[in-house]
């Protein structure tokens, strides 16, 4: 049967790393293979809504229009052979088409695409043996419809400070060497927090792997689940907590016991009555490593910050606390994947354009599976370089 016009459409060097055949198999997997012919057939939508997410900051003024994007997918393709011109569908028609694909595809999709892709050699990547993981939370402000705000809320304590759009809560865990996204959780602004997204992407820990984290993290529970999985820890911790050193270690950095929630308030408890505490405290064993870091602005005196870091790394020679301080720097690669992915590749201050909540997971799924595409092409170019992925320019 001879190709139609749909049939044809790509995502131009990106469809190496999202080919006709993945996007089949996920659209075989979901149930919206095609059962009839048509025009903009399932495999063409998807590449579609692709686009949509790869050119949204070609415009500094705001996202393309559909047909905009269309054309720009489809430049060289209107000119079938037999001098037919094909017409552009309507941007209603490819709203209903992305409709009738849902949402399923794409995450079918990106759950395909996401993982590592840093080798033993890739610059940054490792350390004390460890692949080098960070993970965090961003926000992603969607159209303020009746819809989109029932369904994912707004920011404030109660979900209900309605001064900007509704958002979603997006939870990613980013290799640091090549900020490819392992995995990736989101939901409800309002319903959802960074801890309770977190416990989504624990499968895609394993040993072999060195999780960086801020201070908003650590807790007992959650710190016990992510050493359950065989990852190691490094957590910025807050300096406010009372961790009393068991043993110290001849690096200046000491043992302690993150205590239980229990064991917490018996310790706070018998500290404010003046009382000595006695025995070990049930709880995790964790390093703690204090450190300082000067910054010398340009112009005006030098700034001091304390930092406090546990580790689930308790040998001192395997990790020195020197070592670990220089290492957690490297937590801020998170912050440059999300810069990536909110303001180079959705474009700075835009919104989503999806107007209902299951286009909007469809959006955020394809948005990430772009991004990844992305990455491995830029890891692909420093490899070929043999340089860091970090100096390849994401745009």
């Amino acid at each position: 049967m001879e190709p139609q016009f749909g049939d044809r459409i790509r995502l131009g060097v990106l469809t190496e790393e999202i080919t006709p055949e993945v996007v089949d198999e996920v659209l075989e997997l979901t149930g919206r293979a095609e059962r009839r012919r048509r025009l903009l057939p399932a495999r063409a939508v998807v590449y579609f809504v692709l686009g949509l997410c790869l050119f949204s900051s070609s415009d500094s003024t705001g996202p393309p229009g559909y047909r905009a994007v269309l054309r720009t997918l489809t430049e060289k393709l209107r000119h079938l052979p037999g001098g037919i011109i094909q017409r552009l569908p309507t941007s209603s028609a490819l709203t209903r088409a992305r409709q009738r694909l849902g949402d399923k595809p794409f995450q079918a999709l990106f759950e395909r695409r996401c993982g590592t892709q840093a080798t033993p050699t890739t610059p940054g990547a490792f350390a004390f043996g460890l692949r080098l993981v960070a993970w965090d939370g961003t926000a992603l402000d969607v159209p303020d419809t009746p819809e989109n705000a029932a369904a994912f809320g707004f920011t404030g304590r109660d979900g209900t400070n309605k001064s900007g759009n509704p958002q979603v809560r997006l939870m990613a865990l980013i290799e640091c060497g090549t900020h490819a996204i392992i995995d990736a959780a989101f939901d409800s602004i309002a319903g959802f927090s960074e801890h309770k997204l977190a416990r989504r992407l624990l499968a895609s820990l394993r040993p072999g792997i060195l999780l960086l984290a801020d201070r908003n993290f650590a807790g007992h529970e959650l710190w016990g689940l992510v050493e359950a999985t065989g990852s190691h820890l490094a957590w910025r911790i807050k300096k406010n907590l009372v961790l009393p050193p068991l043993w110290v270690l001849p690096d200046g950095s000491y043992v302690s016991v993150m205590p239980t929630p229990a064991a917490g308030q018996r310790l706070g408890n018998a500290r404010f009555h003046g009382r000595t505490p006695t025995g070990l405290p049930e709880g995790h064993l964790v390093r703690i490593i204090d450190y300082a870091v000067t910054v010398r602005p340009q112009h005006g005196p030098p700034q001091v910050e304390k930092f406090r870091l546990a580790t689930s790394l308790l040998d001192h020679r395997q990790a020195s606390a020197r070592q670990l301080a220089q290492l957690y720097q490297q937590r801020w690669e998170i912050e440059n994947g999300f810069a990536e992915l909110k303001n180079r590749l959705r474009g700075a201050g835009f919104i989503l354009r999806s107007r209902t909540p299951e286009l909007i997971c469809q959006e955020i799924y394809a948005l990430l599976t772009v991004y990844q595409a992305l990455c491995a092409l830029k890891v692909h170019a420093a490899e070929q370089g043999e340089v860091d992925p970090d100096r390849i320019s994401f745009t």
